[in-house]
């Protein structure tokens, strides 16, 4: 009996594993199938909406770049106008002869010569010009000599050029050809400033230079926003962006803004190094968020057409078909898996089944946290170690071992000195003591060389501790190497900046540019006396130098009066610290500049200005200048008096506690007692 089952049984089981088989291979060729036909169609389909909105892009660049050329162009063409008259050409060349000396004609003697007919054509021609501008929608104009001098303007009160507006009268002048400027901020909205050049009478077409440059500035906020308005070809999804480069920034002019222009840090690639950015995905402008985005360089002038289209928008109706083809794929796969998991069922059973299944899951999420954690330890950029408590390291990810330039499997097993050297591995060795002697964790900031590149890193280390006891250290060093040399970038040219504005300032006045250079010595030495953090030093220092910058708008004739100073003089004198914060505000000093500069006429007893603060409202860097400041004024000659001796200007000081701190008096008496102070005293009588 048992004979005539078994080989029954056998049968059945081979069977059995034949229809499971089969089973198992329809399946598979079903999922195969339907994933293949998905992945098809819906790649077909996205690269449908990619060329699309590639077109649609190119096709919106191409005609907003040609509206933008011909209205530039227009205005190009409404400068000529003006200039291409004889009469202009002619008193424009007259002036050119005369050389980088205007003054015979701007302030004539009444002498018959060249200069004088040239000062009495002068104001008919600023009426042609404020006439011209006026008629053809210009805020304002002038006319610059090839000196880069200004001597038509349309405005009463004449501003010196900015050197960017100076580069560009260069740039005219010597490219022989119409030249625009970046957009700028002005009072009533963004400004276009325009130059043409000005040929001299009977001018030949590629013969002669330029005797002159037309400078005109037209309002273009409305104009802008036309530009950049949302086209139906585009829809809501696409947005216009108006990019241009004004030095080594790049600037979205927003005309819907209260300032007009708005700096980009994020851009999709360097705009300086190619005129057209090719359509693709990338970050987004502002930061927020992907998008397709393509851009279109201006011939005649640094702008850019800047088409971006949200990502999650634009790729809506892709995301709906896909998670349809998606839904059909999985049903149709769930069918076939629903008949072979009945056939499975009753031939193999639902015990069997259950534990299969179990095991399955289990499988698969070992699996797929053992991928998430080699995903993550070979993609992530920051270095990460394991130590032992010798020092010795017992694991290194990818990154780690890449930027050693060694194996992660040589890594293991070395020390701190054999990978960084002795001296670094001398520093890592007090914060792993640290990390042992308290338990917690320890960040630092460090410098370590590998294959001879400098990194900037910032370490953070923590204990490795299991369920019983701590037995090592896990460090992660983050790379802030750009971080750090962008600060370092940012303090040079704050301290260029403050050269610059030093160096105007002792242009300006000579009694300026002692007291300021004396200033700068003797408010850094008494600073130093009274203890002041570096922040405080670096402070006084900064505002010393920029101190005096206020004064280059105030009359000269008001600074230089060698008589008392009336009200409304003084009223004027006093406003330079006004002036001083205005032109200053915008600088990124990282430091209390401005507000040490703004404040170092207050006196304790409230008698100073501009705001009349009091002791506990003056802060400590702007009581030093104030002291020193006065100081400095007494002991150095005016217009209208002669320098008194220091031993006198110090009982001045003494006498005047109300208005200046006592520890303040006292310390500069100290300093002016030293070899240092000595120095300077010494410096007052050379000069």
């Amino acid at each position: 009996m048992a004979e005539s089952k078994s080989p029954a049984h056998a049968t059945g089981n081979a069977k059995r594993g034949k229809i499971i088989l089969f089973g198992a291979c329809l399946l598979a060729m079903t999922i195969v199938a339907s994933v293949t036909l998905s992945m098809i169609s819906i790649n077909s389909k996205e690269k449908e909406l990619v060329t699309t909105l590639a077109r649609q892009q190119e096709l919106l660049s191409h005609s907003r770049s040609e509206v933008v050329e011909t209205w530039l162009a227009s205005l190009a063409e409404q400068g000529d106008r003006l200039i291409n008259a004889d009469m202009f050409r002619l008193f424009a060349s007259e002036v050119n002869a005369l050389g980088s000396d205007l003054a015979p004609m701007l302030t004539p003697t009444g002498k018959d010569d060249d200069s004088a007919l040239l000062a009495q054509q002068l104001p008919m021609m600023r009426s042609l010009l404020s006439e011209f501008a006026s008629y053809a929608g210009f805020v304002s104009g002038r006319i610059i000599n090839t000196s880069g001098q200004t001597y038509i303007a349309t405005d009463a009160a004449t501003t010196p050029l900015s050197q960017m507006q100076a580069d560009y009268v260069k740039a005219t002048l010597a490219a022989k050809a119409p030249h625009f400027a970046p957009a700028r901020m002005g009072s009533n909205g963004l400004l276009l400033d325009m130059f043409l050049p000005i040929y001299p009478p009977q001018f030949e077409e590629g013969k002669g230079s330029p005797v002159a440059v037309l400078m005109l500035s037209r309002i273009v906020s409305g104009k802008i926003s036309e530009f950049i308005a949302t086209s139906p070809l585009g829809g809501n999804a696409l947005r216009t962006h108006l990019i241009q480069r004004t030095g080594d920034t790049f600037e979205e002019v927003a005309p819907w803004l209260p300032e007009g222009l708005r700096k980009l840090s994020l851009l999709p690639q360097d705009l300086g190094e190619s005129k057209n950015i090719p359509f693709a995905a990338r970050a987004s402008l502002d930061g927020e968020g992907q998008s397709y985005s393509s851009a279109y360089k201006l011939p005649s002038i640094d702008w850019w057409i800047v088409q971006e289209a949200d990502y999650a928008q634009a790729r809506a109706a892709l995301t709906t078909y896909s998670q349809t083809i998606t839904i059909i794929a999985v049903l149709v796969t769930l069918a076939f898996g629903l008949l072979i998991g009945s056939l499975w069922w009753f031939l193999i059973g639902v015990e069997n089944k259950q534990d299969a299944e179990k095991f399955k899951l289990l499988a698969d999420t070992i699996n797929e946290q053992r991928l998430l954690l080699d995903s993550v330890n070979n993609t992530i950029t920051d270095f990460i170690a394991l130590k032992s408590p010798d020092g010795t390291y017992l694991y290194v990810n990818p990154a780690f071992a890449k930027a050693v330039g060694r194996p992660v499997n040589e890594m293991v097993g070395l020390d701190d000195a054999a990978i960084f050297g002795f001296e670094t591995s001398r520093r890592l060795k007090k914060s792993d003591e640290l990390v042992h002697f308290s338990g917690q964790s320890v960040t630092i900031n460090e410098t370590i060389f590998l294959q001879s590149r400098k990194y900037h890193v910032q370490i953070s280390k923590a204990p490795f501790c299991d369920a019983e006891k701590c037995d090592g250290i896990v460090s992660v060093f983050r790379d802030v190497t750009e971080a750090v040399e962008a600060q370092e970038r940012n303090k040079r040219v704050v301290k260029q900046t403050v050269e610059a504005l030093v160096s105007t300032i002792e242009h300006t006045d000579p009694y300026l540019g002692g007291h300021t250079r004396m200033l700068c010595a003797l408010s850094a030495e008494v600073a130093k006396a009274l203890g002041m953090s570096e922040e405080e030093l670096a402070t006084v220092d900064a505002a010393a130098n920029l101190s005096q910058v206020g004064k280059m708008f105030v009359p000269q004739e008001i600074l230089n009066k060698p008589g008392q100073l009336t009200e409304e003089e003084k009223t004027q004198m006093e406003r330079h610290v006004e002036h001083a914060r205005d032109v200053l505000k915008n600088i990124d000093f990282d430091l209390p500049v401005v507000e040490a500069i703004y404040q170092m006429n207050e006196r304790l007893d409230g008698s100073g200005y501009p705001k009349g603060l009091k002791d506990g409202e003056i802060m400590a860097a702007a009581k030093v200048l104030s002291l020193t400041n006065a100081f400095c004024a007494l002991v150095r000659p005016r217009s209208y008096r002669p320098a008194k001796p220091v031993p006198e200007a110090l009982k001045i000081m003494d006498s005047l506690k109300s208005h200046y701190e006592p520890q303040v008096i006292a310390k500069l008496k100290e300093v002016l007692n030293s070899p240092a102070g000595e120095k300077i005293i010494a410096s007052i009588s050379a000069a």
